[in-house]
């Protein structure tokens, strides 16, 4: 039922007479109470006043709480934090559904949705029932903390709305409850538009990961519901006192935070940030990168230093245009600084996470960054062409990183992650000359890579498997099977070659000295091969340096001849395979002839080498090709 006069209570005209001459009239006997402000007393009035400022200081840490959830920082006060949320246009537009998935997804940590859900909820009913009980100009100061201190201004104009609709006539009613789910109106509204134009990944979901990514949002819906009937039921009660707001806020507050710190943690946002800035997936430490937003953003830096203009300029110009630059190790030296600035400053936040977090399962995780940071490295042969991007490669560990492998295999030995940790230390201990050290770390890399083998988890899509906490190596996509190849093929390298009688173990250490991606790698590794010619690492070396050939038809030919004329052994082998792999992949495309040679040699070295693992590698690569002829003519 509309009520038309709600606000003009039979004997408000007196009340304001008796204000203007000076007194304190007491509450007219016949005057309905509607709200609190119906209660004329000073008392009343006091109590009002303080207990709503202590509803709204409880309220704007709702809104903090809320924009911490997000950025794991308290305020930012930047034009740049405002103006991103508010956007509603190109192709970056903010979906709501972003903040369920981002930084903490409720598909990995589905208790993450209840704490959504409970703060939403309070976000939504606390401004619809003040602005029922305390009248629509004090639900203002409430709607600029949720658009000040939440970062949401569409979800503060969708709130003025749904004030204006549960407060002012002639859409209040009588029903107090009524009016505050006609206030919920455009919250539903709001809700459908800002979840439309889903990421792709959400329609491919399965209907586990949908309840999931829908339960945020009925929850709460439904618990906004409760909670206004709650505090409109008590404000009954208490026959409009002031106090009905302030202590269910006060619940209101402390059951999403509480529950996020009991049930998700700080360490769970703390991480996702960190994994979101500086894991293996950031755009500060992508593999490939396109470097020309980051010139243009050089060039602005220059245009504004004097004593870089001059100097810099003109070679940014020409490199944005497409033009030839005189010195491009100078543009490179530049985003070489940028990208150790990066790397220091991921190594720092790696450092704090640990020193903060301490019994985190997210250790292992962050011990894999801080150690793939540090081994991180520009990649020189593109440094150069200047080319619009540039390239970042971690298989060379660099030595700071041995102390940070060291402690991720000796403390979290059951973590997917430490079989990379057994393999750098490998690599490390080889470059240091200790092959016994080295084939240690490694065996135990591959013995790992047998457990989780072993204990692989089969699909599951049920919800108690959805419900279930995900491995916290989960997300980094981490693939133990290049590393466990890599691993193999070092392992098989010292066996063949250590120990030499006329050079010893000096050959393998240099050979794991030498960075592959480095530009004068070919000629480090003939160089190398003309000093122990006659030694058991010569073939190997040989197979190496015609690997490392730019041209592909010299590739080719040279690992053809090596692979016909090498001697028995673990070199012959490496040339047979790759000069097999390069036939099938590459020149099998247009000549199925040579694709027929080239599967014919992985048959070959298959049987013939099936200890080693080019032999292994042969054999799988063969069930991927043909898998029921594998079958039949290799055994398992």
């Amino acid at each position: 039922m509309i009520d038309a006069s709600v606000h003009d209570p039979p004997g408000a005209a007196a009340v304001v007479g008796e204000r203007a001459a000076g007194t304190t009239p007491e509450t007219p006997a016949d005057a309905p109470i509607i709200d609190v402000w119906s209660r004329t007393e000073p008392k009343y009035r006091r109590r009002a006043v303080v207990l709503l400022l202590v509803t709204f200081t409880l309220f704007c840490g709702l809104c903090v709480f809320a924009f911490w959830l997000r950025e794991s920082r308290l305020f930012d006060f930047s034009l740049a934090s405002y103006a991103a949320p508010a956007r509603f246009w190109g192709a970056d537009v903010p979906n709501l559904n972003d903040y369920i998935l981002e930084p903490i997804s409720v598909l990995r940590t589905p208790l993450h949705a209840v704490v959504l859900g409970q703060l939403l909820a309070a976000i939504v009913a606390v401004p619809i029932v003040v602005s029922i009980l305390y009248r629509l100009p004090c639900v203002i100061p409430f709607l600029l903390a949720v658009a000040l201190f939440a970062h949401m201004p569409w979800m503060s104009v969708t709130l003025l709305l749904s004030a204006v609709l549960a407060s002012v006539r002639p859409f209040r009613m009588r029903f107090h409850f009524g009016s505050a789910l006609l206030g919920l109106l455009p919250v539903l509204l709001y809700l459908w538009l800002a979840t439309r134009g889903t990421p792709d990944m959400l329609a491919a979901a399965s209907p586990t990961q949908k309840t999931l990514l829908a339960a945020p949002w009925v929850l709460a819906i439904l618990s906004a519901v409760a909670m206004m009937g709650v505090i409109l039921l008590i404000a009954r009660l208490v026959n409009y006192r002031p106090g009905a707001v302030a202590p269910v806020v006060a619940v209101l507050f402390a059951t999403p935070v509480i529950l996020f710190h009991k049930a998700v943690g700080t360490d769970e946002l703390a991480y996702r940030i960190l994994e979101r800035d500086y894991g293996p997936r950031s755009a500060r430490f992508e593999p490939r990168q396109d470097v020309r937003p980051k010139l243009r953003e050089l060039a602005r830096r220059v245009v504004l230093d004097e004593s870089l203009y001059a100097r810099y300029l003109p070679d940014f110009v020409a490199a944005l245009s497409g033009q030839p630059v005189s010195n491009p190790r100078q543009i490179w030296h530049l985003l070489e600084i940028e990208f150790l600035r990066n790397r220091a400053e991921a190594y720092e936040a790696c450092k704090q996470f640990i020193a903060d977090h301490r019994t985190s399962r997210y250790i292992p995780n962050v011990l894999y960054f801080q150690a793939r940071v540090l081994d991180t490295r520009l990649d020189e042969r593109t440094l150069d062409r200047l080319e619009p991007r540039r390239e970042l490669y971690t298989d060379f560990p660099h030595v700071q990183s041995e102390r940070v492998w060291s402690a991720l295999l000796s403390e979290h030995a059951d973590s997917p992650l430490a079989i990379a940790a057994g393999l750098r230390l490998g690599q490390l201990a080889l470059r240091r000359g200790d092959a016994d050290t080295a084939t240690k770390f490694l065996d135990q890399a591959l013995e790992l890579g047998l457990e989780l083998a072993a204990r692989a988890p089969r699909d599951d899509e049920s919800l108690w498997a959805a419900l279930t906490p995900a491995p916290p190596e989960s997300t980094l996509l981490f693939e133990p099977a290049p590393h466990l190849q890599e691993a193999r093929r070092l392992r098989d390298l010292i066996a063949q070659n250590r120990d030499d009688p006329q050079f010893g173990n000096e050959p393998l250490r240099e050979l794991a000295s030498l960075d592959s991606r480095r530009a004068q790698y070919a000629e480090q590794i003939l160089r190398l091969a003309e000093r122990v010619r006659g030694g058991l690492l010569y073939d190997n070396l040989l197979v190496r340096w015609a690997e490392a050939q730019p041209d592909p038809r010299r590739r080719t030919a040279l690992l053809e001849s090596l692979a016909n004329d090498l001697p028995e052994g673990d070199g012959k082998a490496e040339a047979a395979f790759r000069l097999a792999n390069l036939e099938i992949q590459n020149l099998g495309e247009a000549d199925p002839a040579r694709r027929a040679r080239g599967v014919a040699r992985l048959r070959e070295l298959a049987q013939q080498h099936a200890s080693l693992s080019w032999g292994i590698e042969a054999t799988r690569l063969l069930e991927k090709l043909e898998p029921a002829a594998t079958q039949r003519t290799v055994p398992q």
